[in-house]
């Protein structure tokens, strides 16, 4: 998938920030609600009490009961109540067979509150609270805290879109000022290290006959330094490129690209003592386009390539391996329309447990035996970089001693196609 730009980012931190106050904001609203609620039933519950208990014991008979109450005289097997008295709630037997006071009513279905009041003469009141009018209270309360509720979550999501979009707006000027200054100085640095590298080679070619090991040594070092910081530059311009800008798209054929690096890349590797080869799966090379930026994917598989050819011992081997999904032993399980570009070494490996970290700027590997460490820094976070702006992925492999695998697996251009109209 393309990393989403600048612009997109930030919008999203606007909206998450927005999501996050709105929930923040229902959250409160729920357990206020469910507060309301909870101490609404238990004053309802305390007031109900007071007022069945109240009535039941001050009545002497079932006329005029306070609104809202039922009362209900038995006397033996005979009954009478108040006018509205429902049938169910007359013949209750909890009204006649329980003991004196707190009675709780369950019959057709519904509860009631009761008081029984027990007179000497065998005379009990019942007084019986109509719960019809509690419930309905209830409800409204729940009502009104539910649309207060949604009010205050729709006011609180706006708000925090308002101050979301407030609090990203310096981050963007930030990182619009990061990436201009990183372009710019990388672009102007450029030159002078070039210049510096050129000149550090000519002392190095002019240097007297008789001069000492020690001056040659330095002046070997002081090359490489030059020409590291030179890339350094590079990588750093690249990936402000990659992150902030669209690169312009074109058909690359990667199995050209790679016989062009492996040319490029084969009198160094000669030099370290190693053997440089570009294997193609099958067979055929056709079929190996993708839609990319060639200056980018040229950088990435040469950051591969020359760490690798850094990584080996004299005598040893760099393999650059193309192959299609869908051919060949190693395709089972892969999707289709993807293509793989391996660099594989067999070198003193690496550590599987740190494949992640190396990805990160700056981050490097275990010194070895062969190139003095895996010199990573800033190039296979580059590569990294470059594989996700192509929609594809860096697949690192490798154990200690037993050489490493570094595969680019990019989506054909056919596929890649379909995926950039989706992602639009």
């Amino acid at each position: 998938m393309t990393p989403p730009a600048e612009g997109t980012l930030l919008r999203r931190a606007a909206w998450s920030v927005s999501a996050q106050t709105a929930l923040a904001v229902a959250m409160v609203v729920v357990i206020v609600s469910l507060g309301v609620v909870v101490l609404f039933d238990h004053q309802q519950a305390t007031e109900i009490r007071g007022l069945v208990r109240q009535t039941a014991t001050k009545a002497d008979d079932v006329n005029d009961p306070p609104v809202g109450i039922w009362l209900v005289r038995v006397t033996g097997a005979s009954r009478t109540a108040s006018p509205g008295t429902p049938a169910a709630v007359v013949g209750a037997r909890q009204l006649a067979e329980d003991p004196p006071g707190l009675v709780s009513v369950d019959t057709a279905g519904s509860h009631w509150t009761a008081w029984v009041d027990a007179r000497g003469d065998g005379v009990r009141f019942a007084a019986v609270y109509d719960q019809s009018r509690h419930i309905a209270e209830e409800h409204r309360i729940v009502d009104a805290t539910t649309l207060a509720g949604l009010v205050g979550v729709i006011l609180a999501a706006g708000i925090g879109l308002l101050v979301g979009r407030r609090a990203v707006r310096p981050l963007g000027s930030a990182l619009q000022l990061q990436r201009r200054f990183v372009a710019d100085a990388s672009h102007e640095l450029r030159t002078p290290l070039a210049v510096v590298h050129t000149r550090a080679q000519m002392v190095r070619r002019h240097l007297a006959a008789d001069a000492s090991p020690r001056q040659r040594a330095e002046l070997d070092q002081l090359v490489a330094d030059t020409e590291s910081l030179g890339e350094v530059v590079s990588d750093l311009l690249l990936a402000a490129q990659l992150e902030h800008t669209q690169l312009a798209h074109s058909r690359v054929d990667l199995a050209e690209l790679a016989e062009e690096v492996g040319a490029s890349m084969r009198p160094y590797a000669e030099q370290a003592g190693v053997h440089l080869d570009v294997a193609v799966e099958g067979g055929r090379s056709d079929g190996l386009v993708v839609s990319g930026a060639p200056t980018a994917l040229r950088r990435a598989l040469t950051a591969l390539v020359d760490n690798a050819i850094a990584h080996s011992s004299s005598g040893g081997a760099v393999c650059i391996r193309l192959q299609a999904d869908g051919a060949g032993p190693f395709a089972q399980g892969r999707a289709a329309g993807m293509i793989r570009v391996s660099v594989e070494d067999h070198g003193d490996g690496l550590d599987p447990t740190e494949a992640t970290r190396l990805t990160q700027r700056f981050a490097r590997g275990e010194p070895t035996s062969a190139g003095g460490g895996r010199r990573f820094g800033l190039g296979l976070a580059l590569v990294d970089e470059v594989v996700r702006a192509h929609q594809g992925r860096l697949e690192i492999a490798g154990a200690p001693g037993e050489g490493s695998s570094f595969t680019l697996h990019l989506p054909g251009a056919a596929d890649a196609g379909t995926r950039a109209e989706a992602d639009g």
